[in-house]
């Protein structure tokens, strides 16, 4: 349903194209149909036969045979039926592209702002090819059916009304046929909607595990190639391929015997119907005329199931995709629920009983700490313990339970975009965009002054490198910054966060792979800021913890708070900062 609501208010600026559209629609069908009713007309009259009463055509022969004669006037009002038929056309055919431009844009531009708002669970329990196949083939799928097969349905359903409405005028039993003919080749294309439905929904299942395999693969490529397992991945993905052809092959025979069995019925109709006609002018009922119109409105209604099977494919495309989209939808956006702004003018942060939980576990319980403005905090603990866990839950990425505020207000009733605008969280993992250095620096803060971008980047000791780069910050990074080192991206990043500093900056681990004398040199220019902002690291080095005024140190699901002399009367805590002091040849900060 809520994918419905999507498209409908994709439409919301296209409101008057679409009743143009319909109306010009209804009128092309009608005159297509209206056509050999003026022929029939005229075969009667040549004939002197008894034509079928048509008001309009009585008025047109009345007003213009004197002047220009029958057949002219005939003629002539054929081929103004026929001029307004290629008007309405081509008028149609402009309000169709621009209805399905813009219900494409305003579609492709909701789904995508939808992905980018979505809680960070549910965004990461979802793989990148449902999200990214949602957004491109779904919705091309979605597109595809509304500009082509929805029209021409419209098409089918309007020329076999006007056709069956002009044949009772003739014969009852004539439409009768018709009728039944619709009827039959109606209910053979609902059966095989059926059973063509879960073919090309497993078809498409299938193809979307090509995607996912292909991306993975794309993605670990250097580890497939160090370690040599070509020949293993070519072969998983060559099962994936097989049973996704078993399938096609499934379908293409579904396709073949629906197209032989909609073909005879559509090749059988007019036969009966001439038959039918041609009894029915021995007896008198009918006219010529009318045995020409009565073929012309059977080829006409047969031939528009020729393409059927092409639009039951569509329309079961359709309805999967639609499923997916609305399932896509379903999925929760941040605040969803919040809509007053609270503004955030103190920021501390306390951690009162709370406990955090992720996908249903409970990963850290029992918090109890407060981390004060412009107070340096470290976070130490094993690897996989919750430290990063616990900074993510501040900035909204996870639930919890008890409280947890940044002032005297709970996250939980904060917008996220207004925490984010007081928390910078700089993760290990460096992202950057497949753009220039300077393009990355910039993208916080896009008219940054040169001086002021060299000027952190030196701040951060990485001006040196980009200085003897070719094209300095003008050189383009490739993607994930794969042309710099991986200690040249966390320095990046650490220049690109320091462009817009927040009230409070988190770095998670951000220094662990910068040089030892990189690393010194940017952990004192840090320290050297007191009082410009609150500084939390996250890292595995307990080394650093006397440079701080705090240590929150998280073990077996606790947090243990202090200074790093407190908690030195810590067991645990003690055995850890030991070990680490007895590592050979290691140079702390």
């Amino acid at each position: 349903m809520k994918f419905f609501k999507t498209m409908i208010s994709s439409f919301k600026h296209t409101k008057l194209l679409i009743v143009i559209f319909f109306i010009l629609t209804i009128l092309l069908n009608y005159l297509t149909t209206y056509i050999p009713v003026v022929i029939q007309y005229f075969i009667d009259t040549i004939l002197n036969e008894e034509a079928t009463q048509n008001e309009i055509l009585d008025w047109v022969v009345n007003s213009f045979q004197n002047g220009i004669g029958f057949i002219a006037t005939i003629c002539l009002t054929v081929l103004v039926i026929q001029l307004a038929i290629i008007i309405f056309t081509y008028a149609r055919s402009i309000a169709q592209t621009k209805i399905i431009q813009e219900f494409q844009y305003e579609l492709k531009l909701k789904l995508f702002n939808h992905i980018q708002n979505l809680t960070y669970q549910d965004f990461y329990n979802n793989s990148l090819a449902d999200l990214v196949q949602n957004s491109s083939d779904d919705v091309k799928n979605i597109v595809n059916f509304i500009d082509k097969q929805f029209t021409y349905i419209m098409d089918i359903v309007l020329i076999i009304i006007f056709a069956i409405g002009q044949l009772i005028t003739i014969d009852f039993r004539l439409s009768s046929v018709m009728v039944f003919l619709s009827f039959f080749i109606i209910v053979a294309s609902i059966i095989y909607c059926r059973k063509s439905k879960p073919v090309i929904k497993k078809r498409i299942e299938m193809q979307k595990e090509m995607y996912a395999k292909m991306d993975d693969n794309f993605n670990n490529i250097k580890f497939i190639k160090l370690n040599n397992l070509q020949e293993k991945e070519e072969k998983e993905f060559g099962k994936i391929l097989e049973e996704r052809n078993l399938f096609h092959k499934k379908k293409v025979k579904m396709d073949i015997n629906y197209q032989i069995g909609v073909e005879n019925v559509v090749k059988l109709g007019p036969p009966l119907i001439f038959i039918l006609s041609a009894y029915l002018y021995m007896t008198g009922s009918i006219s010529i005329g009318s045995i020409y119109v009565t073929l012309s409105y059977s080829n006409k209604v047969t031939k528009s199931f020729t393409d059927v099977a092409d639009i039951l494919e569509a329309l079961n495309l359709y309805r999967v995709s639609y499923k997916r989209l609305d399932n896509l939808l379903k999925l929760t956006q941040e605040d969803e629920k919040l809509v007053n702004d609270i503004e955030i003018d103190d920021k501390t942060i306390t951690f009162e009983n709370a406990s955090i939980i992720v996908n249903g576990a409970t990963i850290l319980e029992n918090l109890n700490f407060k981390i004060n403005e412009n107070e340096k905090v470290i976070v130490l603990g094993s690897t996989g313990s919750g430290k990063s866990i616990l900074l993510k839950t501040l900035i909204g990425f996870y639930e919890y339970k008890g409280s947890i505020k940044i002032g005297n207000t709970e996250i939980s009733k904060l917008n996220k975009k207004q925490i984010r605008e007081n928390i910078c969280l700089l993760l290990q993992d460096s992202y950057l965009f497949s753009r220039t250095i300077a393009e990355n620096i910039k993208i916080l803060v896009p008219y940054l002054p040169y001086e002021e971008m060299v000027n952190i980047s030196k701040f951060f000791m990485l001006d040196n490198d980009v200085q003897k780069l070719k094209d300095g910050y003008d050189s383009k990074i490739g993607k994930k910054g794969i042309a710099l080192s991986k200690g040249q991206r966390q320095r990046l990043v650490l220049v690109r966060a320091f462009t817009k500093i927040k009230p409070i900056m988190i770095f998670d681990d951000s220094f662990s792979a910068i040089d030892r004398i990189n690393k010194k040199q940017i952990y004192n220019n840090l320290m050297s800021l007191n009082n410009k902002f609150t500084k939390i690291v996250i890292t595995h080095d307990i080394g650093l913890a006397k440079n701080f005024d705090k240590v929150i140190y998280i073990n077996n699901r606790k947090a243990l708070v202090g200074t790093h002399e407190e908690l030195l009367n810590n067991e645990d805590y003690r055995k850890v900062y030991e070990l680490d002091q007895d590592k050979l040849e290691e140079d702390y900060v």
